[in-house]
C-alpha cells in the first residue's frame, strides 16, 4: 500500500479537482443505496426521518449477544427504539448532531430464532422503521482455517487477473472506469475470473489466495481496492457478494483458503463520512485540518546516513520506549500521505465498528485469514481489542500484518505473542518478512553479500513464532523482479528457490510466475495474459504459455512439489552450514527427515568444504539430489560442494 502512494501521489494531486466532482457524486450515491439484506421502510405520513442505510445490513443469532448498528439517514435523533422481537432489546441509543446517524446498541437474547427484526425508530420529526435480518450460523467445518507452516500464498490483485463476467466491467455508477489501454482504470477482472481459475493456482502449487481489498471503492482509479466507501459492500467491478461467498466455498472444495485484506487504518477520500463523518472525532482531524503520515523525525535521528533513498518510515519512534507522543502522532494519526482520512480508533465506537465490519466479513463468507494493511499505523490497543474480538469466535484465524521496514528489530515488535514496553500484545499472528524481502532482493540484484541473509536469520530469536513469518521477494507496491535492474531468469529462479525452501510460509505474487514484467506502480500489476477474451497468449494453460514463460512456471510448480513432499522445507528447523560473500547452504531438519540448501550468486562455479562435526549432519552417510546442478560428497566429518554459478541446489540427507 505505502509504494502505491509513493508513485501515485501526483496522480491523486493533478486529479484532486475532478476527484472532488465524483466525491458529491459518490455521497449521492452511498446515501441513496439500500444495505444489502437490510430493507430500511418509511413511515407512510410526512415524516421527515429516513433510514437510508444500515450497517451491518444484517446479523446472526447465537453469535454475539449484542450488535452495534449505524443507522444513516436523516431526522434520526430518537427518543425510542424499539423491535418487534420479544427476543431483541434496545440497551441504548446515541444519536449524532444533525440526526444524520443514529447508533444502537442491541441485545440478542441467547433464546433468538432466525428472522427479520423490524425495529422503529421514533424521533421529533417523525417515525421510521428498518429491517434487520437475523440469520442462523453455518456450519464452521471447513472454514475459519488460519495458515500453517504447509501453506504457500498467492497474490492476486483481483482487478488485473482474470475477468470472469463482462458484464460488471463498467457498472452503471461509475461510467468511463473500464478501459484496458489505460493503467490506472479499472480492467475488468473479478471474483467469478479468480473463482475460474483456481484450478491453475492448484496445479501450480499455491495453497492460499490473498486478495487485495474486494470492498466498494469510489473513484474511477480506485481499482487497487484501498480507497474504500462502503466496508459493507463488494466493489461492484468485482461482482457482488454471492460471488466472494461462491469464491470462498469453491476454494474450500479445493482445499485451498482466503485471505481478506483488511485496512482499519483509513478509507477512501470519497467516503461520505469525510464531508459528514458520524461523529465529531470519527477520523483524526478533518478534511480540512489534519496530520500527515510522515515521521517529523529524520532518519539521522537514529544513526541513519544521509543521501539514501528512503525505503520506509521511520518506524523506530514507535517501538521506542523513550520517544514522547509527539514523536509517533503522525505516525499513527495521520492522514496517509495527507490523503486517506484516519481512522480514530481510540473512540471506542470507531473500534466497535471496526471490529463487528471483520466479524461480520469472517461469518458471512468462511473466509481463513486477514492480512492487515498498513499495520503500524494504527494505535496498539485496538489492534489488542480486534484480535481478542476475532479470536472469540474464531480462534485459528491468523492474520498477517504488512510493516514495511527492512529492520527485524523493529518489525518484529509488531507480532503478537508477548507483551511490549507498553504493556500490549497486539494479538498479531505474524509479518510480512520485509527484512528478508529488502535482503533478497540486495543480493540477487545488487550483489549485497550473500551473508546478509544469515544475518537477518539470526534475528528470528526476536519473534515468538519465526516459523510462521512469510517471505517474500515481490508484491503489488514493488517493480517487478523480473524487470528489476540486475535481473535475469536465473536471478528470478533464485529468488523461488530461496523463498521456497527458507523458513515460514513464502507468498508469491502473481505472475512472476511466468516472469511478467513490469516497472513500478502501476506497470507491476499488468493484466495476466490470457484472462481476458481476445488475449493472443493464454498463460493459463502450458499450451498458451511462450517457452521462457513455461520454463519459470515449471520451475516454481516443481520447487512447490519438492516442498510439498518434503516436511523438512516446510516446517524444519533451519540450520546455518556456511555463509559468505557468495554463498549460503543451510540444512532443513524435521523429526523425519533433513534437507540441504545450497545457493551460489557468484558467476562462477563454486566449491566450498564444510565442517559438519557438531551439527546435525554428523552422522549423515550419503546425500541425494532433489533439484540443481551442484555436486555433494560426504567426506570424513567434511561436507564437500561444488555450486553452478548462479544456482540453488536441494539435496536429500540419508
Amino acid at each position: 500500500m505505502k509504494k502505491f502512494l509513493l508513485s501515485s501521489r501526483n496522480i491523486f494531486e493533478k486529479h484532486i479537482i475532478y476527484r472532488s466532482i465524483l466525491c458529491a457524486l459518490a455521497c449521492l450515491l452511498s446515501l441513496s443505496s439500500k444495505a444489502q439484506g437490510a430493507a430500511p421502510q418509511q413511515s407512510p405520513s410526512a415524516s421527515t426521518v429516513k433510514v437510508t442505510k444500515l450497517e451491518p445490513p444484517n446479523w446472526w443469532v447465537g453469535f454475539t449477544p449484542e450488535v452495534m448498528l449505524l443507522l444513516s439517514g436523516q431526522g434520526l435523533e430518537a427518543t425510542h427504539v424499539s423491535c418487534n422481537l420479544s427476543t431483541l432489546h434496545v440497551s441504548r441509543t446515541q444519536a449524532s448532531a444533525g440526526g444524520n446517524y443514529l447508533f444502537i446498541w442491541l441485545k440478542i437474547g441467547t433464546d433468538a430464532r432466525p428472522g427479520t427484526a423490524v425495529c422503529r425508530i421514533a424521533a421529533p420529526q417523525g417515525s421510521a422503521s428498518f429491517e434487520l435480518p437475523l440469520a442462523a450460523r453455518a456450519p464452521t467445518l471447513g472454514k475459519f482455517l488460519g495458515l500453517s507452516p504447509d501453506d504457500v500464498i498467492y497474490l492476486i490483485m483481483p482487478d488485473r487477473f482474470a475477468d470472469g463476467d463482462a458484464t460488471n466491467d463498467e457498472p452503471m455508477e461509475t461510467p468511463g472506469s473500464h478501459d484496458r489501454a489505460r493503467p490506472r482504470a479499472y480492467h475488468g477482472g473479478d471474483l467469478r475470473g479468480i473463482q475460474n481459475h483456481l484450478a491453475y493456482l492448484k496445479d501450480l502449487g499455491v495453497t492460499t489466495v490473498w486478495l487485495t481489498p474486494v470492498v466498494k471503492n469510489g473513484a474511477t482509479q480506485d481499482y487497487h481496492g484501498y480507497g474504500a466507501v462502503d466496508l459493507y459492500a463488494v466493489d461492484p467491478h468485482l461482482g457482488s457478494l454471492r460471488d466472494y461467498q461462491d469464491l470462498v466455498a469453491a476454494a474450500h472444495k479445493e482445499k485451498m483458503k482466503i485471505f481478506f485484506d483488511a485496512v482499519p487504518n483509513h478509507i477512501g477520500p470519497l467516503h461520505p463520512w469525510v464531508a459528514n463523518p458520524p461523529l465529531p472525532d470519527w477520523f483524526h482531524g478533518t478534511k480540512q485540518h489534519h496530520l500527515d503520515s510522515f515521521s517529523p523525525l529524520k532518519g539521522a535521528f537514529y544513526g541513519k546516513p544521509g543521501g539514501q533513498a528512503v525505503t520506509n518510515d521511520l518506524f523506530e519512534s514507535l517501538i521506542d520506549p523513550h520517544a514522547p507522543a509527539w514523536m509517533k502522532q503522525n505516525l499513527t494519526e495521520g492522514w496517509f500521505f495527507g490523503i486517506l482520512p484516519d481512522m480514530n480508533t481510540e473512540n471506542p465506537l470507531v473500534e466497535e465498528y471496526l471490529l463487528q465490519n471483520s466479524l461480520w466479513w469472517t461469518e458471512i463468507s468462511g473466509l481463513d485469514g486477514f492480512r492487515v494493511d498498513t499495520f503500524p499505523y494504527v494505535g496498539r490497543k485496538f489492534w489488542a481489542h480486534w484480535h481478542a474480538g476475532l479470536r472469540r469466535f474464531y480462534p485459528n484465524l491468523t492474520t498477517i500484518g504488512e510493516v514495511f521496514h527492512p529492520d527485524p528489530t523493529v518489525t518484529s515488535f509488531f507480532v503478537g505473542g508477548v507483551r511490549r514496553y507498553d504493556g500490549i500484545d497486539s494479538g498479531l499472528t505474524t509479518i510480512f518478512d520485509f527484512p528478508m524481502f529488502f535482503t533478497l532482493r540486495g543480493v540477487l540484484l545488487h550483489n549485497a553479500p550473500v551473508g546478509r541473509i544469515a544475518d537477518v536469520l539470526r534475528l528470528d530469536a526476536l519473534y515468538p513464532h519465526p516459523e510462521l513469518l512469510v517471505p517474500f521477494f515481490a508484491n503489488h507496491d514493488v517493480p517487478r523482479f523480473a524487470s528489476a535492474e540486475g535481473s535475469s531468469p536465473a536471478k528470478l529462479k533464485l529468488a523461488f528457490g530461496l523463498t521456497l525452501t527458507l523458513r515460514g510460509i513464502p507468498e508469491l505474487y502473481y505472475g512472476d510466475e511466468i516472469a511478467m514484467p513490469g516497472g513500478g506502480d502501476p506497470d507491476n500489476r499488468r493484466d495476466f495474459p490470457g484472462g481476458w477474451i481476445g488475449d493472443t497468449n493464454d498463460a493459463f494453460t502450458q499450451a498458451g504459455r511462450t517457452r521462457e514463460q513455461q520454463e519459470i512456471f515449471s520451475y516454481v510448480q516443481e520447487l512447490l512439489r519438492i516442498r510439498r513432499e518434503h516436511e523438512a522445507l516446510r516446517g524444519g528447523q533451519l540450520w546455518h552450514l556456511a555463509a559468505d560473500e557468495n554463498s549460503y547452504v543451510f540444512l532443513r531438519e524435521s523429526e523425519e527427515e533433513r534437507v540441504v540448501v545450497a545457493f551460489n550468486n557468484a558467476d562462477k562455479t563454486t566449491g566450498l568444504r564444510i565442517p559438519l562435526k557438531e551439527t546435525p549432519m554428523q552422522d549423515a552417510t550419503s546425500m541425494s539430489p532433489l533439484l540443481g546442478g551442484a555436486k555433494a560428497e560426504l567426506g570424513g566429518k567434511e561436507l564437500l560442494l561444488s555450486m553452478p554459478g548462479q544456482s540453488i541446489s536441494i539435496f536429500a540427507v540419508n
